[in-house]
């Protein structure tokens, strides 16, 4: 594995289609952490910071208090370039709820990772599929998931990449 994440956490969505088994077909053939984690859309990417989880819990908690469960539905594939490892990866769209993930994302950031500058990552919700180096790989899932959503979950990484969760925050 090419990550280097091993005692940081996390902050994402689990969302839990009911045809999930279509997208884990897909991520067992394109993605090493397949058998490690969920399939997910990530709120926060991989951080440290000293602040505790019993902290972290209680700020996501105030910044979410708004926030009610909310559906997503999911269709498509998009292959987005990352020119720092050269590879492709293979999102999975997000066509309705992406509204209420960036305002999600956008409070994490600006009230709890504030040290951490979120434009280098050009945050756009996805699900990932995996990753390839062919830039015209063909992946086919014409299926769309539909889900709600109804909680937050703080994971920490394990040394093998493995996903530790800490602890969920319902909405």
């Amino acid at each position: 594995m090419n990550y280097k994440n091993e005692g940081k956490r996390d902050i994402l969505l689990m969302p839990k289609f009911n045809n999930i088994n279509k997208i884990q077909k897909i991520r067992k053939k394109y993605d090493e952490l397949f058998n490690i984690i969920e399939p997910h859309i990530t709120l926060a990417f991989p951080f440290k910071s000293n602040i505790s989880n019993e902290e972290l819990k209680r700020q996501l908690l105030s910044i979410t208090k708004d926030i009610n469960p909310f559906k997503i539905k999911c269709k498509g594939i998009t292959l987005k370039k990352d020119n720092r490892i050269n590879t492709y990866y293979i999102f999975l769209n997000i066509k309705e709820g992406k509204e209420i993930i960036n305002k999600i994302n956008h409070r994490i950031y600006t009230n709890i990772l504030k040290d951490i500058d979120i434009k280098k990552y050009n945050y756009e919700p996805h699900i990932t599929l995996g990753n390839t180096n062919n830039p015209n790989e063909k992946v086919v899932l014409n299926e769309e998931f539909e889900t709600i959503i109804d909680n937050i979950v703080v994971e920490q990484i394990g040394k093998n990449e493995e996903s530790i969760i800490k602890f969920i925050i319902n909405l």
